[in-house]
């Protein structure tokens, strides 16, 4: 208000330009001059000057509080739009079955936003990693943690390479795969192979696979089973430009159970722009 009177030259232009009453202008001058134990104007029924102290005060402090009013208007356009750094946690199946086909359109869309992408199978802990949200397929969550469904059509499947096929034969139920090598998925985190899954007309069976390969990374088991060692267990958005294209053979399809892909994020009242506009552009290109 002092510097807003010293550019006005009055009492009245500055509490029109502020939005304020004149008395509320006047009355914070009357407390600085108090606090500074000085007195900043000369006023006359006329006209409002700036005394030598209050010349030297307004030279001082003039520059500060535009730079202030900058940096205010600086976050306002922060606010309206989205930027910054965007840091994400996910499997390498949430993000080749996801986020990799829309990655494009989002960066076109928002040049404002860079993604810095974790590969992890581990659940992460997004609050004490520094993680803005994470991306995973059926996995159970903290309370504290807010959940947004993405892909609900995603289905498990077994595949082999034709080569597996000819030389090894086709299961015809799933208990048949413990005749077979399969590449397990080993859990870096508890160290316990993955059972396979199956569900048909209200059936589920559970199946603790063997084999002589195991990873805890997709793409060393899907290089595997390209390879001809044997069955793999995978998302079927996962392997689906390989069955395309007959690298691998799909089989118990029948028997395929359904899984959800979902984001998380902590729960808090003041989303940043860059992760909401992030959600929202997922939701509108899901599928």
């Amino acid at each position: 208000m002092f510097v807003c009177v010293a550019d006005a030259r009055g009492f009245t232009a500055a509490a029109v330009i502020m939005g304020v009453s004149k008395s509320a202008i006047s009355h914070a001058v009357r407390q600085l001059e108090k606090r500074a134990g000085v007195r900043l104007f000369n006023r006359t029924t006329r006209s409002v000057g700036l005394t030598e102290a209050g010349e030297a005060f307004y030279r001082k402090v003039a520059p500060l509080v535009r730079e202030l009013k900058t940096a205010f208007t600086d976050l306002e356009q922060v606010a309206a739009t989205p930027s910054g750094t965007l840091r994400l946690t996910m499997s390498r199946s949430a993000y080749v079955m996801f986020l990799e086909p829309m990655l494009p359109k989002f960066l076109a869309a928002y040049p404002e936003i860079n993604l810095d992408i974790a590969i992890e199978s581990r659940l992460v802990d997004i609050v004490n990693d520094g993680y803005d949200a994470g991306i995973r397929v059926n996995k159970i969550l903290e309370q504290d943690m807010v959940t947004v469904p993405l892909g609900a059509d995603i289905r498990m499947a077994v595949v082999a390479s034709p080569d597996y096929i000819a030389r090894c034969g086709i299961p015809q139920v799933p208990t048949d795969l413990l005749l077979h090598d399969c590449i397990r998925y080993n859990s870096a985190v508890t160290g316990a192979y993955e059972r396979w899954q199956f569900s048909r007309d209200g059936q589920d069976v559970d199946v603790d696979t063997k084999g002589r390969i195991s990873s805890n990374d997709g793409m060393t088991m899907l290089n595997a089973a390209l390879q001809g060692c044997g069955f793999a267990y995978f998302y079927d958005r996962y392997v689906a430009d390989h069955l395309s294209d007959g690298r691998l053979v799909r089989v118990l399809q029948d028997w395929s159970p359904q899984r959800s892909l979902s984001l998380y994020y902590f729960n808090r009242t003041a989303m940043p722009q860059k992760l909401r506009v992030f959600i929202d552009f997922l939701k509108q290109h899901e599928g």
